[in-house]
């Protein structure tokens, strides 16, 4: 169940324990600091490394082990890493200014924009993000939004995105149909069944994706302005799919920030990013429970310049187990409120 977070302070209560920064001072002779997705030794490191004289912000400090989000200068948007190393100093404070927030919404609510995985619908999205609502408090305004293409299941498939529905899906679900976001070709009759453990991401097919992106560029036209967008798995995908077509038409993004759950790479190669997107984007993931996690840990930096990296242990879905949940929503609320110029 969606984790109860009623006891949590208000965000803004907890701005100066994360308002520290930080300058990268050593590791130039290794080409940079070592970055990893866990404050653990031993989780798994980042292709890039956080190069001298990054800006950092603290998001999480625990001994020597440092949660940063980079302001600036080169590296991966967020991880973790070690102030010292056999004692020499890595990072120092600095006392250089924060990023100013973004600029106020005036006469109106914040508004966001809430798309959910595939196979889903909006029924499930509602559940999914029922914590992370309440959280985020009255200053927001929620729209979600069902995908345009069709969804069946693949008789026998158990792969997390093809394989029938549960019986709690099916109740979540509602009145309203499994929809997605874009498709992938059904597999031929020779062709082996796709299955959890034989996930490729290699070889990828997208089909009707160009029916994706003019839905939700025309509806975010009509029914906009939006300020954020929060998108699960699949529709996250789709989203940075249509930045990029933004950016081809030479039309600007008209939202503030991303907030993207689990997936949201691109690995059909065809729809691959040529450049990455400026942004600012949070990219949360289920780490090692989470079938597209570490893959996602890997594409999303060479997707985003402007991203902070957050991992939880439930797998592909919405943080739930406490305290690490709460951790994540505070934080992501935070970004929100400074990304609208909210106190």
């Amino acid at each position: 169940p969606p984790p109860h977070l009623e006891a949590l302070p208000h965000p803004s209560l907890t701005i100066a324990a994360m308002s520290q920064l930080w300058e990268v001072i050593g590791g130039a002779e290794k080409g940079g600091l070592i970055v990893r997705g866990g404050r653990e030794l031993s989780s798994a490191a980042l292709e890039q490394r956080l190069a001298q004289g990054a800006l950092v912000r603290q998001e999480e400090l625990q001994g020597d082990r440092l949660r940063f989000s980079k302001l600036q200068g080169h590296g991966p948007g967020a991880g973790w890493v070690s102030l010292k190393v056999k004692d020499k100093p890595m990072l120092v404070k600095s006392e250089s200014a924060l990023p100013q927030p973004g600029p106020a919404i005036a006469g109106r609510k914040a508004r966001v924009l809430a798309l959910h995985g595939a196979p889903g619908n909006s029924n499930i999205m509602k559940f999914q993000t029922t914590a992370f609502k309440k959280l985020a408090g009255d200053a927001f305004e929620w729209t979600l939004l069902d995908g345009p293409c069709s969804w069946e299941p693949v008789p026998g498939a158990t792969q997390l995105n093809l394989a029938e529905r549960s019986p709690v899906e099916k109740t979540l679900a509602k009145d309203l149909p499994f929809v997605q976001w874009y498709g992938h070709p059904p597999p031929t009759a020779d062709a082996p069944l796709p299955v959890a453990e034989n996930m490729s991401f290699e070889d990828a097919v997208y089909i009707h994706v160009e029916e994706g992106v003019k839905f939700l560029d025309e509806y975010i036209s009509n029914k906009g302005p939006f300020d954020i967008m929060v998108a699960f798995s699949q529709s996250a995908t789709l989203l940075a799919i249509l930045m990029d077509v933004l950016r081809k038409d030479g039309r600007q993004v008209p939202w503030r920030l991303n907030v993207l759950f689990c997936g949201a790479m691109i690995d059909d190669k065809s729809y691959q990013l040529k450049q990455p997107l400026t942004l600012p984007t949070i990219y949360i993931h289920g780490g090692d429970t989470d079938g597209w996690g570490r893959h996602g840990e890997k594409c999303l930096p060479q997707m985003y310049t402007n991203l902070e990296i957050m991992e939880h242990g439930d797998g592909h879905a919405f943080p739930s187990k406490q305290p690490r949940a709460s951790e994540i929503f505070g934080t992501v609320v935070q970004r929100m409120r400074e990304s609208c110029g909210l106190p």
